[in-house]
């Protein structure tokens, strides 16, 4: 749902809540008292003119609306950047703030260091992370971005020789790599599921998960969706399954916070870990960490905390850390709140449809990893070009083009993938989707006849 005025400021209001227990002053826009003055200072950078009553379907469509969204960013020019699976690039304001903070704390950094967590990172930014979640504030933990946030669970997690784990080889390379660790480490058994592709339904995806999982089986990953093939899991059904032999649910939402109003509660998941760089827009380097307030003090921390450190404070401590970084994702997280997640998600899939029809129609062999049932995919498109080499296709179109693709070749998990992955923003306009197939369908044809040098 589209946030109204009114919304927003009762979103801000509750972040300014926790500001209550904070002292001293920072020449900062988020160094306010009152969630009207962060209404001001919203205004002043053309965020109210983003407010728009009309149904989030319609908005998508309006190339008009995104292009206001668009003039709040400092892109590159040069290059059609379809690349924001793996980071988002953050608005002008928190790059302002981020320059900005960097200079206080480097001025100063004995005093600083300490007064812009207190100030800003565990009070502001923690209240408006947590809103974006809708989970108390108490029940995140700050890190720096999503494989720390589960790794802190996958290796922290307590296990057995001979307990199970279920994963999938579409799960990201570094989760694997931690359970691969924690085998050879501590004697557990992965159960690998390996999802067709594409998935025919979300009632397949289900039944593999619950083929998978067992008497012994203690933790379940599951990612969503899939950096891979941009699949959603049915999450929720499969938690539920997991839940009912005793066993606990890690969700990756590395790809999905900032597209779901609700996007932990309503996974039914016991742990959950996300990056802040890439849907919510925030500077590289901020990732949450999320679990269930009677799960706290099983996981062992990746970092011994500090003495008597309670709660999610637990897995917070990494000592020494650009404090900064955190200041700049509050305006940040504003913008992606004047939005909204739902408004998000409509525009990527208003974007990522458009693409698979020109494709369809332009590269008719073109094969898709996942389909376009709604629910099943939502910002991620993968498609694999028979004959072609996704490296080689990847770096075509970046130095013939000027467009950035990710290439997804040589993937250890599942080397049957050989596709690239598509990932516009929120503020691409059609047209740049347009110029990709267009390049796409130039580019092919080359390729496999080994006219082009590689």
């Amino acid at each position: 749902m589209q946030l109204t005025p009114s919304d927003r400021r009762t979103f801000l209001g509750r972040a300014a809540q926790f500001a209550g227990a904070a002292s001293g002053a920072l020449t900062l826009p988020f160094a306010v008292s009152s969630a009207s003055e962060v209404e001001s200072w919203l205004a002043g950078e053309g965020v109210a003119k983003l407010d728009d009553p009309r149904p989030d379907d319609v908005v998508a469509r309006d190339e008009t609306y995104w292009s206001r969204v668009r003039a709040l960013y400092d892109l590159q020019a040069n290059v059609i950047n379809l690349d924001h699976g793996w980071t988002n690039p953050t608005p002008r304001s928190a790059m302002e703030e981020l320059v900005k903070s960097a200079r206080a704390l480097e001025a100063l950094p004995a005093e600083q260091l300490l007064q812009q967590w207190e100030t800003v990172s565990t009070t502001r930014l923690r209240a408006a992370l947590a809103s974006t979640m809708a989970v108390p504030p108490s029940e995140i933990a700050l890190v720096r971005n999503a494989t720390e946030a589960l790794d802190t669970v996958l290796l922290g997690f307590p296990l057995k020789p001979g307990d199970e784990i279920v994963c999938s080889s579409h799960d990201y390379y570094a989760m694997l790599d931690a359970l691969d660790q924690r085998r050879l480490r501590d004697g557990v058994v992965l159960k690998m599921v390996r999802p067709p592709v594409p998935a025919a339904s979300m009632a397949m995806l289900e039944s593999l998960y619950a083929e998978a999982i067992g008497e012994r089986t203690r933790l379940v990953l599951l990612t969503h969706p899939s950096n891979l093939t941009g699949q959603y899991l049915p999450v929720r059904r499969i938690a539920d399954r997991a839940h009912a032999v005793g066993a606990q649910v890690v969700v990756d939402g590395a790809q999905s916070l900032g597209l779901l109003d609700d996007p932990v509660r309503s996974l039914g998941c016991d742990y959950y870990g996300a990056s802040a760089h890439k849907w919510l827009g925030t500077p590289v380097g901020l990732g949450v960490l999320w679990m269930r307030p009677e799960h706290v003090t099983k996981v062992w921390p990746l970092l011994p905390p500090m003495k008597d450190e309670k709660g999610m404070a637990r897995f917070e401590w990494i000592g020494t850390a650009p404090e900064y970084v955190n200041l700049a994702a509050v305006p940040a997280l504003a913008l992606h709140s004047s939005l909204g997640a739902a408004r998000k998600a409509k525009r990527l899939g208003y974007l990522a449809s458009h693409l698979r029809v020109r494709l369809r129609r332009t590269v008719p062999e073109a094969r898709f990893y996942a389909m376009a049932e709604s629910g099943m995919t939502c910002g991620l498109t993968a498609i694999e070009f028979a004959g072609v080499a996704p490296e080689v296709l990847q770096k075509r179109l970046r130095e013939q083009h000027g467009i950035l693709i990710q290439g997804m070749g040589q993937i250890r998990s599942d080397p049957a993938l050989r596709g690239v992955r598509v990932s516009p923003n929120v503020y691409t306009p059609v047209s740049d989707v347009d110029r990709f197939v267009s390049a796409v369908a130039e580019e092919i044809p080359r390729l496999r006849a080994g006219s082009v040098k590689r």
